[in-house]
């Protein structure tokens, strides 16, 4: 994946493992490979630091951790890298810039992963605080063909990829708890906590229609002048505005439990609404009595 050729057969890699094992054993005498086994290998397929650090020789390639004081520029802005090679428990894979465009090349995924410039800085930063092994490629890469391909041809990423469909708000706010200060979330919020933030997000949501709707009182006065107005022997409030507004549906009352400036109560509110409909009823009534 790093050099982006098969130049190297796991026979290959098998016999530079035995001769560090053997330079091991020559240094440390009896004391090396105390265990009996390889340090270097193992019969999964795995090969130590040291092996693909001496493979990498044939191509003038140094892999220098990350954490070495010399590396300080590349921890600073890995952007300014070719590629690096990474390891957890036993698994190398590698973050390569083709062109200008990097990818990360893992086999247990299912191809090359587009990163954007901001994701390499994240993704290094979280592989580091989760205990992987960085090392930065010091040296020129072998020429490749995806190398000239992409700088012709850099990859489109597809639009499900960066363009999702905006969430609504309540998806927000549901998608925003356990985000706190300080809190973790692998921590599952409490059902109190999504009832709220659903509460929040609908009242957001139904704020802006509330508001050109207008309030309850105006379409209260709205539907009873609409149904008078249908009647013909009713009088239309345009006929008579001084008597359809003597007593305003939702006005402050004029008693002493009410001072002036308050809002009146839900009470008050229904006791307006009955006296205002009575007075309609004696009009309409007042209207069918025959002259004598």
């Amino acid at each position: 994946m790093l050099l982006q050729d098969s130049l190297f057969t796991y026979e290959n890699l098998r016999d530079l493992a035995r001769q560090m094992d053997q330079m091991e054993h020559d240094i440390l005498g009896n004391n090396a490979n105390a265990v009996g086994r390889s340090e270097n290998m193992n019969d999964s397929g795995f090969f130590s630091i040291q092996v693909i650090e001496k493979a990498l020789e044939t191509f003038d390639l140094k892999l220098i951790n990350m954490e070495n004081p010399a590396m300080a520029e590349f921890k600073a802005n890995p952007l300014t890298a070719r590629a690096y090679v990474l390891n957890l428990r036993e698994h190398w894979f590698v973050l390569r810039k083709f062109g200008n465009q990097w990818f990360e090349l893992n086999s247990v995924k299912n191809g090359p992963k587009l990163l954007t410039d901001t994701y390499v800085k994240e993704y290094l930063h979280q592989f580091a605080a989760e205990n992987y092994s960085i090392f930065v490629v010091q040296g020129i890469l072998p020429n490749s063909e995806a190398d000239d391909f992409i700088t012709l041809c850099p990859v489109v990423p597809k639009p499900t990829d960066f363009d999702k469909k905006e969430p609504n708000l309540a998806q927000k706010f549901f998608n925003s708890v356990g985000r706190r200060l300080g809190g973790s979330q692998e921590i599952p919020d409490s059902q109190e906590d999504r009832d709220l933030a659903i509460a929040m997000a609908l009242s957001m949501e139904s704020k802006e229609s509330s508001e050109s709707s207008g309030s309850d009182e105006d379409q209260l006065a709205k539907a009873i002048e609409m149904s008078l107005s249908q009647d013909p022997n009713i009088p239309s409030t345009s006929a008579a505005p001084s008597e359809l507004t003597e007593t305003p549906i939702l006005g402050p009352s004029t008693s002493s439990e009410t001072p002036s400036g308050r809002i009146p109560s839900a009470e008050q509110q229904r006791r307006d609404r009955a006296k205002f409909l009575e007075k309609l009823e004696e009009e309409k009534k007042s209207q069918n009595v025959p002259e004598e």
